[in-house]
């Protein structure tokens, strides 16, 4: 990510013409997030993030920066957008867990994984459609084509091959481009959601086991009051 950062920077990178070395920055600041967490002051629920939070989230933040923007793997491999819009929402979701087991942490309070795990799909839909909305926002404001509705700049950018624009939906009228990229989008947002929130319910790691929180906020709640008469 640094080489890819200084390559951008300094002399444009020799694998994609679309790559602004800002974005490689921000994402490499992300990646160090969990420890940016620790920071925070010691109250603050995102303090209560578990370390293997750190895992997932460099994993999207390399996937979509270095291999998407910097080796330009969006249009050499044509599947590659679609499937880290899949990975990117099912992220979310697991963001949302982890989000919704720190905030039980931070009140004390229990709550059974199953309402859990529907706050985490929801918050991982939330996340994918704030990005669709950054995307429209950003073509409509700022002259970007995140959307791909310039269908001609996102043929260049494929060298020319349009096998290489993957489409979810056929496309029969070029004046759909747009549309069918954004829905393409939202589909596979919709099946990497799906596939987290199936695999939280059979594995609900934060709540079974030794790493189960809701044994583990009942212990402290039962332990305070002896902590109060003393």
């Amino acid at each position: 990510m640094i080489f890819a950062f200084l390559d951008t920077a300094f002399r444009g990178s020799s694998y994609s013409a679309s790559n602004p070395p800002i974005q490689i920055l921000a994402n490499l600041v992300g990646m160090f997030a969990y420890e940016i967490i620790q920071f925070f002051p010691e109250k603050n629920r995102l303090r209560y993030f578990s370390s293997s939070f750190q895992n997932i989230t460099i994993l999207g933040f390399f996937l979509g920066s270095f291999g998407g923007a910097y080796l330009n793997l969006y249009y050499i491999l044509p599947a590659y957008d679609k499937i880290l819009h899949a990975f990117g929402t099912a992220e979310g979701v697991y963001i949302g867990y982890e989000y919704i087991c720190a905030t039980q942490l931070k009140l004390k309070k229990t709550c059974p994984h199953q309402i859990v795990n529907l706050g985490a799909l929801g918050f991982g839909f939330i996340l994918s459609s704030a990005w669709e909305l950054f995307e429209f926002t950003y073509d409509q404001f700022f002259g970007g084509d995140a959307q791909h509705w310039n269908y001609a700049e996102a043929l260049k950018a494929a060298g020319g091959d349009p096998d290489k624009i993957f489409q979810l939906i056929p496309m029969n009228d070029i004046s759909r481009f747009a549309l069918m990229d954004t829905m393409g989008d939202i589909v596979l947002n919709f099946v990497g959601a799906f596939i987290l929130y199936i695999f939280l319910c059979v594995y609900p790691y934060r709540h079974r086991g030794k790493n189960d929180i809701n044994a583990k906020i009942e212990a402290m709640n039962k332990e305070e009051p002896n902590k109060i008469l003393v």
